[in-house]
């Protein structure tokens, strides 16, 4: 391999992957808010809920998109991301998320953005 190859390789390697920074999510109509952050998250929709992360994975073969399962005492959610822009109350965000969950024993599926959280 040649030195410059395997520079760019090292400086790949070392910079996380932006799907595994924290994130911070949004949608509305109906309006709810996620932060994601490695095993744990906290999802707000209807009432604030604190999950953990028990899993997560990739597409095989790429990068994008990737699929987040949360856990709580009483909840459950599937939190699928992609690498496409989307618009939420006006802004632009870079990360398309969807959430599926329930209300009792009805299935909702949410959509929003999400952005690197600070």
């Amino acid at each position: 391999m040649r030195p410059l190859s395997l520079i760019a390789c090292l400086i790949c390697l070392a910079t996380p992957a932006l799907s595994d920074l924290p994130l911070a999510c949004d949608g509305e109509a109906p309006e709810w808010h996620l932060t994601l952050a490695g095993p744990v998250a906290q999802f707000d929709f209807v009432r604030k809920n604190d999950f953990e992360v028990p899993q997560s994975n990739t597409a095989e073969g790429r990068d994008w998109p990737k699929a987040y399962t949360l856990i709580s005492e009483f909840d459950t959610a599937i939190v699928l991301i992609d690498e496409a822009s989307c618009e939420v109350g006006g802004q632009t965000w870079p990360i398309t998320a969807h959430i599926l969950t329930q209300r009792g024993q009805q299935p909702i599926l949410l959509t929003g953005c999400c952005t690197v959280a600070e």
